[in-house]
């Protein structure tokens, strides 16, 4: 029996190395190694799970709590060991934290949000009942808070890979409060878990949790051992279904755009959800593919929308159900444990029964899954984390490599991507998994082995002009006209106006696409029709003014998508050897002389054409 040494300590802040990144990041560094981070939507606290540590930070990564050491156990055989933090989940409405340590075959505790000092529940003398993660590091533990039963229960669904040294136990929930002579974290009731059916060693390694409407959803890598192959699943099951009869998973694969014939990528080592679009919520998974492949070492990213994962699953569902035992042997499974029994059932049978029933094949696994092609792949590297927002209706995934970089992608409607920025974050240090936005979406977290860093999602300010503002081709940046500055769009006062607020991706900025007359004698006097495009809608507010070269403003006037201005009185001389000279046309806002859109116009000399024409040999 091993000693739990929780310790929580802040060890300062570090600044960013010189050279290595374009701005100064927020940077929360730790002597242990960090293996979680959550982040509470409503307060912004951060919440970071290292080995034998818990950090309880402040959004800007500065402040903490401590909690003291937990008392050692009196057991003869103990000697230290590093409990190496297995999960870290957010109960909200409990106003709880969850973590998971490695020790004692991977106990849980319960600590109050608001300080992470307050111990609500821990308990280390159970026994095997309350064995929740894996003690082995190198296992993955997933897992997610959520409601179950007609009263609401809190519970935890649990996902975890089988160690050397666990109990077997795959797929769990896990109460939270004592009920019914149950303590916190024994199982929800005697059916709410699957074991292993065989002795394995990390045969699943789990990604990720989520939920859906009624349903939970665990991905995770499976190595099969007949054949021999990787095969990354993804399971589903009712958050109100005590028995598991709901339970079915089926193989995901992402290909390679560029070699759709040849084999898929391997093992998905991130994934998460998000809903960026009217179409739905989206599955977003990054795969690698190992460098004794044929392409070498890369990665791609695949997208798989949950209603089209909801009705495969259900096609299965129907499909073993009323199919005959021998055709679907080759394609049906009992997860965990080998064969199942298909067939006997009527057509109404899925419908009948959405979260699965005794007399129904359970638990159920499928062949024959979902295959998407990346919208977006890298060589050389593997792709380690991956989150996705929205902004203004736009798909932005924020991207994690093994190399230290954050990736910015834009996702377009089409299914084309662009990687429109890069940046490194510490150099050949791997994003850690968890990956995440802050409450008001305006920050990222990223993690590396002993930092944590806040970036922005975006920079627009930094662009000065229109031109760098449209180049950045970044989604959240657009040009407000009238302001003169890059901003979002939400930050832009009238953006809702015509042509006011220039999206950074549509390439375009306030130009003068035409002149007339298309130059002047300098010796006369007359007006200039400048053609803009695109012009903003403007106000008797929006006075415009023109400005040529060195003399003094004076007002425009605009009709339709025009700008008119009165030629200036005193013109620059003619350079020598040329027959006119081009003065800067500038149009300008009055308030606050913001900069609209230039022109060169010339001005010509009929003089001094007359000299170059006589010269000519």
């Amino acid at each position: 029996m091993a000693l739990p040494l929780w310790a929580l300590t802040f060890l300062g802040l570090v600044g960013p190395s010189v050279g290595l990144r374009p701005r100064k990041l927020n940077v929360f560094c730790s002597e242990m190694e960090l293996n979680h981070l959550v982040v509470d939507e409503a307060s912004g606290v951060v919440y970071v799970g290292a080995v034998n540590m818990l950090f309880q930070l402040s959004g800007d990564l500065h402040n903490k709590k401590c909690t003291p050491p937990i008392e050692a156990s009196q057991c003869h055989e103990a000697v230290p060991t590093d409990n190496a933090n297995q999960l870290l989940l957010l109960d909200l409405p409990g106003k709880r934290l969850v973590e998971c340590g490695s020790l004692f075959k991977g106990i849980c505790a319960l600590r109050a949000l608001s300080n992470i000092s307050v111990l609500l529940f821990y308990e280390d003398g159970s026994g095997e009942k309350s064995f929740v993660a894996s003690n082995d590091e190198s296992v993955a533990t997933v897992g997610l808070v959520s409601s179950t039963g007609p009263d609401g229960e809190r519970v935890l669904f649990v996902g975890k890979g089988n160690g050397p040294h666990d109990n077997g136990i795959i797929v769990s929930t896990r109460l939270l409060d004592r009920a019914e002579g149950r303590e916190a974290f024994e199982a929800y009731s005697d059916h709410t878990t699957f074991k292993a059916g065989y002795l394995s060693t990390n045969t699943q390694q789990f990604v990720v949790a989520f939920e859906d409407g009624q349903y939970v959803f665990f991905v995770f890598n499976q190595q099969d051992k007949h054949p021999a192959r990787n095969r990354t699943l993804l399971a589903r099951m009712c958050k109100d279904d005590p028995s598991y009869y709901s339970y079915v998973e089926m193989d995901l694969q992402c290909r390679d755009p560029s070699d759709p014939q040849g084999p898929a990528f391997g093992a998905c080592l991130a994934a998460s959800v998000a809903a960026p679009g009217a179409t739905g919520r989206v599955l977003y998974a990054v795969f690698s593919r190992d460098g004794r492949s044929n392409g070498g070492l890369g990665a791609g990213l695949c997208l798989f929308p949950l209603e089209e994962v909801h009705a495969k699953m259900e096609t299965n569902r129907q499909a073993c159900y009323m199919g005959k035992w021998e055709g679907s042997r080759d394609t049906f499974y009992k997860p965990f444990h080998g064969d199942i029994q298909c067939g006997g059932h009527l057509q109404v049978t899925s419908k009948s029964f959405p979260c699965g029933s005794e007399h129904l094949p359970y638990p159920l696994g499928s062949r024959d899954g979902l295959t998407a092609t990346a919208v977006l792949q890298r060589g050389g590297l593997n792709l380690t984390a991956v989150t996705v927002t929205a902004e203004n209706g736009h798909t932005v995934a924020f991207l994690g490599t093994s190399d230290g970089r954050i990736l910015k992608v834009y996702l377009a409607p089409d299914g084309t991507s662009e990687e429109y920025s890069s940046i490194l974050v510490e150099i050949n240090k791997r994003i850690k998994q968890d990956l995440v936005l802050s409450g008001d979406l305006s920050s990222l977290y990223a993690m590396t082995q002993d930092k944590v860093f806040r970036l922005p999602v975006q920079e627009c300010l930094s662009y000065p002009t229109c031109a760098q503002c449209r180049d950045s081709h970044d989604p959240y940046c657009g040009w407000c006209v009238v302001e003169g500055r890059c901003t979002r769009r939400a930050e832009c006062p009238r953006a809702e106006e015509t042509n006011h607020w220039l999206w950074s991706r549509n390439k375009s900025c306030v130009t003068v696409t035409d002149a007339q007359p298309q130059n002047m004698s300098r010796r006369a006097q007359g007006e200039v029709q400048l053609t803009v495009s695109p012009l903003p809608a403007l106000t008797e507010k929006d006075e415009v003014l023109c400005l040529f070269g060195e003399s003094p403003p004076h007002p425009a006037r605009v009709e339709g998508n025009a700008v008119i201005c009165n030629s200036p009185s005193s013109i620059p001389s003619t350079p020598t050897g040329q027959d006119h000279v081009a003065v800067s046309i500038q149009l300008l806002f009055r308030r606050d002389d913001v900069f609209l859109t230039s022109h060169q116009y010339p001005f010509y000399d009929c003089r001094e054409a007359m000299v170059l024409v006589e010269n000519l040999p």
